[in-house]
């Protein structure tokens, strides 16, 4: 928590904070103040103020900055809440659902494109290398659009806990990484070997039961 600092000496209480401990850094801030330190956190959240409070400090100190400084941040942030005790829900529950599903969108587009890819590399391989396509026209279009959509539509209804349950055990967002679920050099590795079988399987074993 940093009080009675200029916007400069915030940012770079941030800065200090992500290169020291090697983290992401997200930096909360009501005002015009705070812009500077919301900008140089990784990710920056702001409080709106609330229309009453907002009139009550201006009766008390004559002005009327209260609702100025509370959009100033909010334009500079990348998320927005009116309440304080909203961060509890926008982590714990949209932000854990959003890394999980983010996680795996990633992991299905590599999927996908390793496994056309392991297809067309062994076609090639089997024909003496020859410049030729696998698939040709709209096949190869739709492969990556239209026959493949249903799981990526799937993940906007992907959720393992209920949004009692999130919030109940905050312990449930650390456990993220430890199942596997970041993108890191030796599960990309080994995506890519265990696609090898299911390539096979679509380019030569289908081709002959259709036939």
């Amino acid at each position: 928590m940093a009080c009675r600092c200029s916007p400069t000496q915030k940012a770079d209480v941030a800065r200090l904070i992500r290169k020291h401990t090697k983290k992401r850094v997200c930096c909360i801030g009501d005002g015009g103040n705070d812009v500077s330190m919301i900008q140089a956190a990784d990710v920056g959240k702001s409080l709106i103020n609330d229309t009453k409070v907002c009139e009550i400090f201006n009766r008390s100190h004559r002005r009327g900055h209260c609702r100025e400084e509370g959009k100033q941040a909010s334009l500079a942030a990348d998320f927005s809440v009116t309440q304080f005790s909203f961060l509890t829900k926008l982590l714990m529950w949209h932000g854990r659902n959003s890394y999980r599903r983010s996680a795996k969108l990633a992991q299905f587009v590599i999927h996908r494109g390793l496994i056309i890819s392991i297809m067309q590399a062994v076609f090639s391989a089997i024909f003496y290398f020859a410049p030729i396509a696998l698939y040709q026209g709209w096949l190869m279009v739709g492969y990556a659009t239209i026959y493949t959509m249903a799981p990526v539509f799937s993940l906007v209804l992907d959720r393992d806990v209920n949004e009692d349950l999130a919030l109940l055990y905050p312990e449930l967002y650390k456990e993220l990484t430890k199942v596997n679920l970041h993108l890191d050099s030796p599960r990309i590795l080994v995506d890519s070997r265990t696609l090898l079988g299911p390539s096979v399987v679509v380019q030569d074993i289908l081709p002959m039961v259709y036939d």
